[in-house]
Parts: structure tokens; sequence; C-alpha cells
């Protein structure tokens, strides 16, 4: 032991690990506090009980390994820092907010199941997802269905830390998901309303205000339109357009009966079905309440949510967390 000016002591060891402490409130020969030093937590060895420190990855005395270390805790009322597992500082007493660290992580549902839905709407055969990874294809994974519209390899549901995710792997059919809320839409959105195959365009500027045509000096005489902002191209089972519907309103309705571009020969199709916004350059596609539902295009991985319904090729899935 050895004596400051005003008595405090000062403890030293022989250990090689040992760590210099100084009683608080010592002084110097000048009169000046001398502040402890941090010195490291106590950690416990499983295996011999001797106290290590606690950023140590192995006990200094028997070698066996400590486990890795809990992070440290700061008082919010001294700063002192406290190991994670504690309730209250060791300096002041105050009692710690729990850090996040120490939080728990929420589980990922580790089973789920897709639903085949029939026509009718009825449930039909039940496929349970309890793998890391299930592909989904014509010839190809460990889901298949004997479709000419799906690819070999067409889909893959990955499980992570987080839940499912749905990754399309075919480009041309693609995979489409039932929308519950307004969806933005982007330019080259196909969108399934009904039987109706919709490819979204935005219009660019330079058509939105063409002005009238004029032959040896003669203007044009032709049906007044309005400035359209987008449109939407009828894709047919050929791979070409067909009909294309220009969107000149803020907000244009798709229907059977009743609406802006109405579909009357589509009976999967309600009477209105969907709705496409102009939300001052951006856009949407909403649902009205349809029986079938409106269904947009991934053009990226998705995650899957309890209940979403997944459209590949004629296969409806309904997916079902377990």
């Amino acid at each position: 032991m050895q004596t400051s000016a005003r008595g405090s002591l000062i403890q030293t060891s022989r250990s090689p690990s040992a760590v210099l402490r100084v009683r608080t409130g010592a002084a110097d020969s000048e009169g000046r506090r001398l502040l402890a030093p941090d010195a490291p937590r106590a950690s416990p060895c499983p295996a011999c009980g001797r106290t290590n420190a606690s950023t140590a990855s192995f006990c200094q005395f028997c070698g066996k390994g400590l486990g890795v270390p809990t992070p440290a805790v700061p008082c919010l009322a001294c700063g002192n820092e406290n190991p994670s597992d504690t309730n209250f500082c060791f300096e002041c007493g105050a009692r710690l907010r729990t850090p996040v660290s120490a939080v728990p992580p929420p589980h990922a549902p580790r089973r789920a199941r897709l639903v085949a839905v029939r026509r009718d709407g009825s449930d039909g055969a039940v496929y349970t997802i309890d793998r890391e990874q299930l592909d989904i294809g014509r010839s190809e994974g460990e889901l298949l269905f004997e479709d000419p519209h799906l690819a070999a390899r067409h889909a893959r549901i990955v499980r992570g830390p987080h839940g499912f995710t749905l990754i399309p792997l075919e480009l041309r059919n693609g995979v489409y998901i039932r929308i519950s809320q307004p969806k933005t839409v982007r330019h080259g959105d196909h969108m399934l309303v009904g039987k109706q195959v919709l490819m979204f365009e935005e219009v660019p500027a330079v058509e939105r205000t063409l002005p009238p045509g004029i032959e040896q000096g003669v203007v044009l005489f032709g049906t007044p339109t309005h400035s359209p902002w987008g449109r939407l191209r009828q894709m047919t089972a050929a791979g070409t357009a067909r009909d294309i519907y220009h969107l000149t309103r803020a907000e244009v309705i798709l229907g059977r009966e009743q609406g802006d571009i109405v579909f009357s020969s589509d009976e999967f199709m309600s009477r209105r079905h969907a709705a496409i916004r102009n939300r001052g350059g951006g856009y949407e596609l909403e649902d009205l309440g349809s029986s079938n539902g409106s269904f947009v295009r991934l053009r990226e991985a998705h995650p899957l949510q309890n209940g979403e319904m997944i459209r590949l090729g004629d296969e409806l899935l309904r997916f079902e967390l377990s």
C-alpha cells in the first residue's frame, strides 16, 4: 500500500492483470482532486467462479471462454457505464434505462403456407412452407404447377429473420400481388383488373400539349382533345397492345358497367372495379371493393404479409402464417 498527501489509499497488485484503483476524493500534493480511473466491471467465470473484466473473452485464471461480452449501459444520471444485465447504476444507484441491445428482437414466424384459391373463390390444396427457400415453377422447384404461363422456375419465397419474402424470377409474365390499399404505380407497371392486363404509361410532356397539325397551310380539322397525363395499354396474349386508353381526368374509374373505361364483356370485373389517379405528378391504383381484386406486377422482392394474394400465371395463392 502507498499513501497520498491526504492519506487516501492507492491499491496496487502484483498480478499483471491488476487495475489501478484510486479512492474517489483523493488529492495530489498540491491539493487537486484525483478522479478514479474507470475500472472494468467484474464478470464471473462459469467454470471457476472467479471474476474477470467484463470485456474479457476468456477467463484469465482457468482459460474458460466467457462468451460474447455484453455492451455497457451508460447511466443517464452520472454517466457511469454499467453491465447490461443490471437495473441500477453501480456508482449512484439510479435506475438504468433498458438498452436497446438488451431487448430481444421479435421472433420471425418459422412456418407458413400457400392456399390455392379456386375460380369460385373456395380454398383448394394447401402447401406448407417449412424450409428456408421454396421455389415455384412449371418444372423446376419444390412447388410445381402444370401451367403454360409459368416459367420452369417462376418465383421464390425466402424465409429470413424478419419474415418471408417473395422474389419474382420470371420477367415475361411476372408475379402479381393483390393490393389492399392505394398503390403507387410507375411508368411501365402492369396491372391485372378482372381479366384485363393493362400497362400504365406516363405521357411525356411533349405529347401533352401537341399543337394542331397543319398540312399545306391548312389546320387539320379533328376531334377536340384534352391533355392526357397517362394511358393504359391493353396487353394481349400475343404480346402486343390492343386498345389504348388515354387518361385525362384526375381520377379515372374502371368497371364492367360503370366508369370512364368500361369492359362490359369481362365477367371477372365488378361494376365499379378500380380507380387510377393523378396525385399531382404521382400516380396510384386503388381497388374499389371489387370481388376479385386488383393486382400489380412486382418489380422487385416483396415482403409478404399474412393473407396476401399472389397471382402467378393462372394460379391464385393466398399466403398465410402458421
